[in-house]
């Protein structure tokens, strides 16, 4: 079957962190790729940034088959088994790569395997080191100020806030760090008013793309990331019923 292509620029600007705003909505509403004319790499790639995680699975396997120790190939199966949830087996690829070949997109892709487990303060000592690499980058900036508020480092991860420009036409960081220290203080309305106003800006697409992550820092174990907020989000960016 063959399916509307997403340029492959697209899917590997953004398994670097830096997939620009303009390109979200073409990258998450096309169809699962099935193209033959593809590679396994880069179908599996194609299907990982639309959120087709099973289907990017069984692609990154055959390319790890066919190309096995290929360090792109771990990469990406290393997020593909974060968002799967195989965090175990994910960081132990990291850290493989990371004793090869430590880049940058390595560093960032175990802080985001920590931030989802909650291990705030790994995911800082990442973030960190892969801000060292781009200290310009607003996204990976974002990421560390919620590796702070989960370990309840406010006064930190307010000066790092305060860095963040309000308007970039890129990157809503600086509204989803406010919202985040509104919310680590209890102020959940006023996370919820920041949140709003990058769906303004931004669109609703580009908001739901940064709400994952966000409800994922905030989640206890077990619970709904979806009901973090008052009323909870649903994809549309609408409120829905809140759960029993």
């Amino acid at each position: 079957m063959r399916s509307v292509h997403i340029p492959l620029a697209i899917a590997m600007l953004a398994l670097g962190g830096g997939l620009p705003l303009s390109m979200v909505a073409q990258a998450q509403t096309a169809p699962a790729i099935q193209d033959k004319d593809l590679t396994p790499y880069q179908q599996a790639l194609l299907n990982y940034q639309l959120g087709k995680y099973d289907e990017a699975r069984t692609a990154i396997d055959a390319a790890d088959k066919a190309k096995p120790g290929d360090p792109n190939t771990e990469l990406l199966k290393a997020r593909i088994l974060t968002e799967q949830g195989d965090y175990a087996e994910g960081a132990k690829i990291l850290q493989g790569l990371l004793a090869s070949k430590g880049t940058v997109e390595v560093q960032l892709a175990l802080g985001d395997l920590l931030l989802r487990k909650h291990d705030f303060n790994g995911a800082a000592k990442s973030y960190n080191l892969a801000l060292q690499a781009k200290p310009n980058d607003p996204d990976i900036s974002l990421k560390l100020i919620y590796a702070k508020v989960g370990n309840s480092d406010l006064t930190s991860a307010e000066k790092d806030a305060s860095k963040l420009k309000p308007m970039d036409p890129d990157h809503p960081s600086y509204y989803f760090a406010k919202a985040a220290l509104a919310q680590a203080t209890g102020k959940t309305s006023d996370a919820e008013d920041d949140i709003q106003t990058v769906r303004t800006i931004y669109g609703i697409t580009v908001a739901n793309h940064y709400l994952k992550t966000y409800l994922e820092v905030f989640a206890s174990a077990g619970k709904d990331p979806s009901t973090v907020l008052t009323p909870p989000i649903s994809t549309n960016g609408a409120p829905v019923s809140a759960k029993p």
